[in-house]
Formats: C-alpha cells, structure tokens, sequence
C-alpha cells in the first residue's frame, strides 16, 4: 500500500501561492492504488468523476463533492473517462471522521475562487488564498455560525488605513482577536468580498488617485502601494480598470 508523506498526492500538481493548497489534474481512466495520506485532507472536485473505493464501502464521486479524510484514512480511486481536476485542502488538525457532501453554492463560489488563486501560481495572492481556505474549512465545520461585526470592524479599519501594506491572514486574524477561519468567513458575509479582494480593491482606488492627482512614476506607485513590481501593478489595474495605468492618467488629464 502507498503511503503518501505531508501535502502529497496523486496526478499532475499545480502548487500555487498557498503552500497547503494544490490542484490535481487526473488522467482518463487512471487508477490509484489503495493508498493513505500522513496528513488529514479536503478534496473538492472541480470537474469529472471517479469512483472511490474505502472500508466503508464504494461511492462515485462527481464535480461539485467536498470529501474530507482524516489521516491515515485508506482509500483507492479510478478515474472516468474524462479524468478529473481536484483543489486539495491539506490541514493542520485532523478530521473526527470522513465527509462527503455536496457544496452549496456559497461554499462552491469560495472554492473557484480560490481554485483561481492557486491556478496564477506565483502571480496569486497569498493573502486571498489563505482566507478562501479558511472560509472553506469554516463553512464545512460550523455551517451555522454567526459573523462577529466586531471583529470585522477592526479589520476594516486596518486594511482600510494601510491597504499597500502586506498583509498575512494570521495578522488580520490577531487585529481581530479571532481564529483566522472565523475572521475569514465573518468577513465575506459582512462585506460580500473576501479579505484579499477588499484589499486590493483599496489599494486600486487609492492607485487611481494617484494617477489622475500626482507625478510619481509608475515604478515608484508600484512600490508605494505595496505591489511586487511595476508589471504586478499593471496587470491588476488593467483587470480592474480595462486600461494600463500610463493609458488611465493620459485619459484623466
């Protein structure tokens, strides 16, 4: 039997911005052998289908599945004829049992996002990436839970004060005084962005600001708003403003 070490796993994998999630693409008609992870683990299915056989018996497995394994849970798959492409949660505690449940469609709106995140690979942002999975993994612990507005406000004000600055999950979740999956999904009900949209939402509008009022280069803007480099800055400002930079300050003088 295989065994799989910490953040392993079959198929061809896609390691993002976030170290503790991947995509897996799978190939028609692949087989896994019976095998076990060393870490616990979500995976979502984004597209295809397998069947998955376990001690429990055997289930077939559809795009649109959240199924959870706890550590050491023993489990082989075969694959349709289509393959399949999964987003791999790897976790830092372990699951109480196995999970297999359908995602509703805040929990799949959270899931392509974040599918999305770790598909740009060193272009995605860590800090949308890293709150998309704890929203995810909130969701699927406490379906119920209620937001804390305070917490909220607090991280409000933190990233509505210094959007350029860079931010991780954990130091949003010490401002608000909150387990970062709590803050993570308190957040996204409160605003209806997740902490890493809101911030760049900022960032972009006090970029335009800039444009249309100062002289700065496009290179010292760039460092002033916290972006990696120039080029970084001009792809976010043209998929948020369909215009390069240098085309939005000509227009706007």
């Amino acid at each position: 039997m295989a065994a799989l070490h910490i953040g392993e796993t079959f198929g061809q994998v896609i390691s993002g911005c976030s170290g503790d999630v991947t995509l897996s693409r799978h190939g028609a008609d692949e087989i896994l052998p019976l095998h076990e992870h060393a870490q616990a683990y979500v995976c979502v299915v984004l597209a295809g289908t397998f069947a998955e056989r376990d001690p429990r018996g055997q289930a077939q497995r559809k795009a649109g599945e959240v199924i959870g394994h706890p550590q050491g849970d023993r489990h082989a798959d075969v694959f349709g004829p289509g393959g399949a492409l999964c987003l791999n949660l790897y976790l830092d505690h372990d699951l109480a049992a196995a999970i297999a449940r359908r995602a509703e469609p805040d929990l799949a709106r959270s899931v392509n996002e974040l599918a999305a995140e770790i598909a740009k690979g060193p272009f995605g942002d860590p800090l949308s990436a890293g709150a998309l999975a704890a929203e995810i993994l909130d969701r699927l612990h406490r379906p119920n839970a209620d937001p804390d507005p305070d917490c909220v406000a607090r991280v409000l004000e933190a990233l509505d004060d210094a959007p350029e600055a860079t931010w991780r999950l954990a130091d949003l979740a010490d401002i608000a005084r909150r387990h970062p999956s709590h803050l993570a999904r308190a957040f996204r009900r409160r605003t209806g962005l997740t902490l890493g949209a809101y911030r760049r939402r900022r960032r972009l509008v006090r970029l335009c600001l800039d444009l249309r009022l100062g002289r700065a280069s496009l290179a010292s803007l760039a460092l002033d708003h916290g972006y990696a480099d120039q080029a970084h800055m001009s792809r976010e400002f043209r998929a948020f403003a369909g215009v390069s930079p240098n085309a939005y300050r000509r227009a706007a003088r």
